[in-house]
């Protein structure tokens, strides 16, 4: 590419940025009331945090990879049920940081449990695994428990729910 050109390239490049950076800042005529967050950036925290809302959301997300961890296990599909593992630390690790008062309940979970799951895992022991889940199970119970709300019970998957199996 030439000097004229690769600085027209670059001159185009600013020029969008640019002008992305200004749709972005400026809402254009007519879209006023499209916008959720208003008012100072505060405000618009405030309002994302809202969104985000307690543990109630991640806990669905963790339900249901807690599913995929056991049907991976029962398929001996090591990669995936580390990966659900993994996925599984990340959601509760970040709930905990809008929720750090429920912090305490869940570090035996964390720091016990699922790395018991995670080497049974490494280990591709079928029989470690399921006694490993089944720990994993019982400190969700637990946790439940100390948070009170028992009524929240984990049990293991009759049928699947997703339709991912290992490759054959």
């Amino acid at each position: 590419m030439g000097r004229c050109a690769g600085r027209w390239a670059v001159l185009c490049l600013t020029a969008s940025i640019a002008c992305a950076r200004a749709e972005h800042a400026a809402p254009s005529p007519g879209a006023a009331g499209t916008a959720w967050l208003k008012g100072a950036t505060d405000d618009q925290m405030l309002a994302v945090e809202k969104q985000l809302r307690g543990l109630d959301v991640p806990m669905i997300e963790i339900g249901y990879r807690f599913g995929e961890l056991y049907w991976a296990g029962q398929d001996r599909n090591w990669d995936y049920a580390k990966y659900q593992a993994d996925k599984i630390r990340l959601a509760l690790e970040l709930a905990l940081e809008r929720r750090p008062k429920r912090a305490a309940s869940a570090q035996p979970f964390l720091k016990e449990d699922l790395p018991a799951v995670a080497a049974a895992i490494d280990a591709k022991d079928p029989e470690r695994y399921q006694a490993a889940l089944e720990r994993l199970r019982s400190a969700c119970a637990r946790c439940h428990v100390a948070e009170s709300v028992p009524f929240f019970t984990v049990q293991f998957p009759e049928r699947r729910v997703s339709v991912i199996r290992p490759a054959e």
